[in-house]
């Protein structure tokens, strides 16, 4: 009852008079429509883009041949990755250049460690005689069991990124001897004598392939952008 005393009463309109309606409820907000960029910002994201991306990505995963660094190195290159193809997404919003996009960023995380690995054992290479400590199964990118195995000098010396996968490695192997290919230099992991170095001779090409694509798939979105924004300027009504 305290609060029906309380409560603010509406004086009463006299005769003739009507009380104005409330305002309607605001409509809720559509999402604006995103603005086209600027010609003179496209051609500069365009050009950030189409240059920094597969420059920064290939030299973050070329240093992260190095297992010590790997794994921050690799992380970083991924961020890169993202901002690149966000950049690539402001050239041209519309389109098919996403996909093409992830696909060629993937080639540029993958294919630079890989070919760099393959480089250093193909040149510093040496072969070492090494004892197996241990082996543990595990599953390749293709879902096939192999065996990694963990492996120190045959004077007993610990081996800088003493792991590696071959032929010799297996369950029975452990502490048998076997033969390894090991940087001098300890800047990539060792492996066994029958690692495939076909990288050495497609993969530097591939790479160089990948980040030539990545710049002229932003050369074709940023002119397929221009050309979009000339048409409709030259559309527009005028006065």
């Amino acid at each position: 009852m305290a609060r029906g005393r309380n409560k603010k009463q509406k004086r009463p309109l006299s005769d003739g008079t009507f009380r104005p309606k409330t305002a309607a409820k605001k409509a809720k907000r559509r999402p604006r429509k995103d603005r086209p960029l600027k010609p003179r910002t496209v051609r500069i994201t365009a050009l950030l883009t189409g240059l920094l991306t597969p420059l920064l990505v290939i030299g973050l995963m070329v240093l992260g041949a190095d297992p010590d660094y790997s794994a921050p190195l690799a992380i970083t290159a991924v961020a890169v990755f993202i901002a690149g193809l966000g950049g690539l997404m402001a050239v041209r919003t519309t389109g098919w250049v996403l996909w093409p996009g992830v696909a060629l960023g993937i080639a540029l995380l993958v294919l630079p460690m890989k070919t760099v690995q393959a480089e250093v054992i193909a040149h510093r290479g040496v072969r070492t005689d090494v004892v197996i400590t241990w082996a543990n199964p595990e599953r390749d990118k293709r879902g096939l069991v192999g065996w990694k195995c963990g492996i120190r000098h045959a004077d007993g010396t610990p081996l800088p990124h003493g792991e590696f996968s071959g032929s010799a490695c297996g369950p029975s192997s452990v502490g048998e001897r076997a033969v390894v290919l090991a940087d001098p230099e300890n800047v990539v992991p060792p492996v066994g004598t029958d690692y495939d170095l076909s990288y050495l001779s497609l993969g530097v090409y591939a790479v160089a392939g990948a980040a030539a694509l990545w710049g002229l798939l932003t050369l074709a979105a940023a002119r397929r952008t221009l050309r979009d924004s000339r048409r409709r300027f030259r559309d527009f009504p005028r006065k």
